[in-house]
């Protein structure tokens, strides 16, 4: 059995690299040092990226989310249902570093009456309901490192900026809705 880092190697192979049957790259910046010159550039940086095939997105993402907790644990139908509708409406972006996914985000875009049964009462939405409003609902993130969540988080207040916002923040003593407004501080508890 493959480690992880080989699994998500083989749907993000670095610039240049191999991929086998599998017909996408994604492509990152030149990180090399270039001898002759001295240069250095940062074999750390991260990227935020969506892959262009819907299919592989899937696979890659459903790997991705379900080696970390709590998603390891969710019913495989619940799981893939849930990333297949991120990808579909392309409200996902994977963090990546060294041609290797680090993290990921799935959201949707709900009105807030649709938002806060999904959240309060755990009434799904219909894929239509994902894309129809302008609440910015954050339904998965994940990822291996502070960094990698740092620049999930800042891409989304990027792209969202004054958009309001609602998110379930579960804890192990209690599960609170958080709400505000992207780029506008940290939110509220209601």
């Amino acid at each position: 059995m493959a480690g992880k880092g080989q699994a998500r190697r083989a749907f993000l192979p670095p610039s240049g690299g191999s991929a086998g049957a599998v017909s996408h790259q994604i492509k990152l910046s030149a990180v090399r040092k270039n001898s002759l010159r001295g240069e250095v550039q940062d074999l750390t940086a991260i990227s935020i990226q969506q892959v262009p095939d819907v299919d592989a997105a899937t696979g890659l993402a459903v790997t991705y989310v379900a080696a970390h907790a709590p998603f390891g644990a969710y019913r495989a139908d619940r799981l893939v249902g849930a990333v297949a509708g991120q990808i579909r409406r392309r409200h996902y972006a994977f963090a990546v570093r060294n041609g290797i996914a680090v993290g990921y985000v799935g959201w949707a875009l709900c009105s807030r009456e649709i938002a806060r049964k999904w959240l309060e009462h755990n009434e799904a939405p219909t894929s239509e309901q994902c894309s129809e409003g302008d609440v910015l609902v954050v339904t998965m993130v994940v990822a291996d490192d502070a960094e990698a969540l740092r620049r999930l988080h800042a891409y989304l207040r990027k792209r969202y900026n004054g958009r309001p916002y609602m998110g379930l923040r579960s804890s192990k003593a209690e599960k609170s809705i958080r709400q505000g407004r992207m780029g506008h501080g940290q939110g509220s508890g209601s």
